[in-house]
């Protein structure tokens, strides 16, 4: 019964339910149901963060998922939903959702929150005006932004959604004697993988006059 359900909570998971069976796959020690509501949330972070379940999880769930390099989302966005958790959070435990209950609720989360990858207007007009940092905190990550050498600040500066791995170059042709010849016709490339890829760049070749 129990291997049946989880079957079928997976094929039910999708972006917009991925936290609340996350928190169930982490209530019920099902890894790999957790494993594929972490790659959801991976793939569609912005979709998952508005879905069902994001601010009823446990703090411990909040910072496995903040400490991830494969969040696809700006860094504001993220700290957006960062502070209707903590929100909600307060409201959980029966405390005014104060900027130092919020602080509090979040406890570590707080670190995990990656300000360097913020604009400095985003920071700005996010962040810094927040309540959430303290003044020197505030103060450290402006002087990040502005100055250099950059000030150690407590923060992950490191890209999210870095791609890891060997970098393939796939070249239709080796070489190309003399112009590219075109007659009209649409030109396409098809492949298949046996994995999971990431393309990060293509080349197109077209008329000297006209559309490419």
């Amino acid at each position: 019964m129990e291997t049946a359900c989880v079957e079928f909570l997976k094929q039910s998971l999708g972006a917009d339910n991925a936290f609340m069976l996350l928190t169930q796959a982490r209530l019920f020690d099902e890894p790999q149901l957790a494993k594929l509501c972490l790659e959801i949330i991976d793939k569609n972070t912005f979709e998952a963060l508005n879905g069902e379940g994001f601010t009823d999880i446990d703090l411990e769930t909040l910072c496995l998922v903040l400490a991830r390099d494969t969040l696809r989302i700006k860094e504001a966005q993220l700290f957006q939903a960062v502070v209707r958790w903590s929100t909600e959070e307060c409201a959980r435990r029966g405390l005014e959702p104060t900027t130092e209950n919020r602080r509090a609720v979040l406890g570590r989360a707080v670190q995990l929150i990656r300000f360097p990858l913020m604009t400095v207007e985003e920071f700005a007009q996010s962040a810094a005006q927040s309540g959430l940092l303290t003044d020197r905190e505030v103060v450290n990550l402006f002087l990040y932004f502005t100055v250099n050498p950059k000030p150690s600040i407590g923060f992950n500066d490191n890209p999210r959604c870095s791609v890891a791995g060997k970098e393939l170059v796939v070249s239709r042709f080796q070489r190309i004697d003399g112009r590219w010849g075109y007659s009209g016709t649409p030109d396409r490339i098809k492949f298949t993988v046996d994995r999971k890829i990431y393309v990060v760049g293509f080349g197109l070749y077209g008329a000297i006059h006209g559309p490419h």
